[in-house]
């Protein structure tokens, strides 16, 4: 079966000369990059990314596997093509440079915006399939959902709420999503 995004093989190579791994910049070495006028072809691309928004990429990336989705179901600070997304995940996986910088970066969120990124995780799969067994005739409490939870961690992403799976649950019932359902 195919893989749920392009292998690197398949996506073209953006940039053409090799970029060597370099040491982490120091405070003198960004005052002497902001003096010289042409920009680094690394940086050219942070303006646009930025951590919150590569932070909302692996998470998403990493629940459903299908940048695809990602594309079409997270809302970045701007809008992204397919490709610029599918690239930027690249990017941060095989170009030392630009993951370094963009870890160093999201290490600097506030827990707070961290937190908030984190809850808008898109659901995978798995996650939905067990959602979807919940009868859409039943009223389930927040209990109901809680016990989801417990019972199935591997499944859910870590910081996933009984409220957040109640609202879920919702939005599949209000699209007739649920197993019980046509």
């Amino acid at each position: 079966s195919m893989p749920p995004f392009p292998l690197p093989s398949q996506v073209s190579k953006s940039v053409s000369t090799p970029v060597a791994p370099s040491p982490v910049p120091t405070p003198s070495l960004a005052k002497r990059m902001k003096k010289s006028k042409q920009p680094l072809q690394v940086t050219k691309d942070l303006g646009r990314w930025k951590p919150a928004d590569d932070l909302l990429l692996i998470n998403a990336v990493l629940q459903t596997n299908d940048l695809t989705s990602v594309h079409l179901g997270v809302k970045f600070s701007c809008r992204f093509t397919l490709r610029e997304v599918q690239e930027r995940w690249y990017a941060l996986l095989y170009d030392p440079i630009i993951s370094k910088l963009a870890c160093q970066a999201m290490r600097q969120l506030h827990p707070e915006a961290i937190a908030a990124i984190q809850s808008k995780v898109l659901f995978s799969k798995a996650e939905e399939q067990l959602l979807s067994k919940v009868a859409s005739a039943s009223q389930p409490s927040l209990d109901t959902f809680q016990e989801l939870l417990h019972k199935h961690p591997e499944v859910f992403y870590p910081s996933r709420t009984a409220k957040a799976l109640q609202l879920h649950w919702q939005l599949m019932k209000q699209y007739f999503l649920l197993e019980d359902q046509t």
